[in-house]
């Protein structure tokens, strides 16, 4: 009986974080995409950075 009353406080405790955590959060943060390069500033829409990209592999060219 003991057992299930921990696991009773356990369980609510659990769904309060959660609870917490879910009304305090944005609605977007779920679907966090850069839209532009962090090194510069290229839009890119998600994707790799062709800008970028090329610039930092110096065996392409030769």
């Amino acid at each position: 009986m003991v057992v299930v009353w921990i696991g009773l406080g356990v369980g609510i405790l659990v769904a309060a974080i959660l609870l917490k955590k879910i009304v305090t959060a944005s609605p977007k943060d779920a679907l966090k995409v850069s839209v532009n390069c962090k090194k510069c500033g290229y839009r890119t829409n998600g994707l790799k950075c062709p800008r970028c990209e090329n610039a930092s592999d110096p065996q392409r060219w030769r």
